[in-house]
């Protein structure tokens, strides 16, 4: 589902946003691209968060505590390429380089600090409940 960045009031809709309609989870996150306005995000500044998604394969690796003070320190996301999954393992370097992201539970995408993008995988606990919530509260519109 896409929709837009920026709400009917002018506010931009966050990451954190986002993240505080995903029920607590033990997924392992990974920030596979970046860009945007940082406030100290998980204790990093810009230059450091854009060295560790570009010095692992698997990305900038994170646990679901991590990624929200992430998302909280992040002013306002240009673009933003973020996976889930259950397991580290299956963050396959391959796979994520050819951007096959079969196995991840979410993939969240910003993009041109204009879209959200929000796959849910449909075997996900709590999928259509998510989805429901996400369609709710910021609508659904196609590019």
């Amino acid at each position: 589902m896409e929709f837009r960045m920026h709400d009917t009031e002018g506010g931009i809709v966050g990451l954190d946003n986002l993240l505080a309609l995903v029920p607590d989870n033990n997924w392992v996150w990974s920030v596979l691209d970046f860009d945007g306005i940082c406030q100290g995000a998980a204790g990093l500044g810009y230059v450091e968060i854009r060295e560790k998604v570009a010095s692992s394969p698997q990305g900038y690796v994170m646990s679901w505590t991590q990624v929200r003070e992430f998302a909280a320190g992040v002013r306002q996301f240009f673009d933003l390429l973020l996976v889930a999954a259950r397991e580290q393992r299956l963050f396959d370097p391959k796979r994520l380089a050819a951007g096959d992201f079969a196995g991840c539970c979410m993939v969240l995408t910003a993009s041109d600090s204009t879209w959200w993008s929000v796959e849910i995988d449909a075997s996900t606990d709590g999928a259509s409940v998510l989805a429901a919530g996400l369609r709710a509260r910021y609508g659904v519109e196609r590019r």
